[in-house]
């Protein structure tokens, strides 16, 4: 694999473990409305395509299209207060970040998170030094993954010639395709193999600190044989 001039990663399941934070953000308004709660493990299973669409999947069955948008509001300022009270960077990432900076590769951000949240959870983690770009979901300007809008812009001011995109979301991969780059798969974060295989990852993740050497052309991960 070509040593990128650019690697774009997805942030949530990929540079950090949110799903507690996101979990919570989900309950707070369902509690208050006495609906069913999920768990961290429920919810990490709806993530991925944006915070409309997980509400629409975390709302009980029937649940009116006002009052879904009533959860979606109230979800936006409880996150929002409270958007890393338990996330934390994935072991070895920081690691993988300060080799590309180092070597001069370009890095960016691309998330499903809504913008604000985004840029507020980076800064937070202590992410937003170790980046170039930093785009989050804010429709229509800022369309969300699968979506290559962001992405296409992104690698368009980064002036990258062979950029490539880490991520643990089918989304991730389904954007990989539409802008045609490659697309790592990272197997720390919500989703399984079996679960992306079908995308067509050039390399896969079993850790975070597999992504130096992945990324940097100094060992190979391949797929696994069908």
């Amino acid at each position: 694999m070509q040593t990128p001039d650019a690697v774009i990663f997805d942030l949530d399941g990929t540079l950090i473990d949110a799903f507690a934070d996101i979990a919570a953000a989900v309950n707070a308004p369902l509690i208050a409305r006495g609906m069913p709660t999920h768990t961290i493990e429920q919810v990490n299973a709806m993530v991925g395509n944006g915070a409309v669409k997980l509400i629409e999947r975390a709302s009980p069955p029937g649940t009116p299209r006002e009052v879904r948008d009533e959860i979606y509001r109230d979800l936006l300022v409880y996150y929002a207060a409270h958007p890393v009270d338990h996330a934390k960077i994935y072991d070895g990432i920081l690691d993988v970040l300060k080799a590309l900076r180092e070597r001069g590769i370009k890095t960016g951000i691309l998330s499903n998170k809504p913008h604000t949240i985004t840029l507020k959870t980076c800064d937070m983690m202590g992410l937003t030094p170790y980046f170039d770009e930093i785009i989050g979901e804010r429709e229509p300007d800022l369309p969300r993954k699968p979506n290559p809008q962001s992405l296409l812009a992104m690698i368009d001011r980064m002036k990258a010639k062979s950029p490539i995109l880490v991520g643990d979301g089918v989304p991730d991969g389904d954007v990989a395709k539409k802008a045609g780059i490659p697309y790592v798969a990272a197997l720390w974060g919500s989703r399984t193999r079996e679960q992306l295989s079908h995308l067509g990852p050039v390399a896969w993740g079993n850790e975070p600190r597999e992504l130096t050497h992945i990324l940097l052309g100094e060992s190979a991960f391949p797929l696994a044989p069908a």
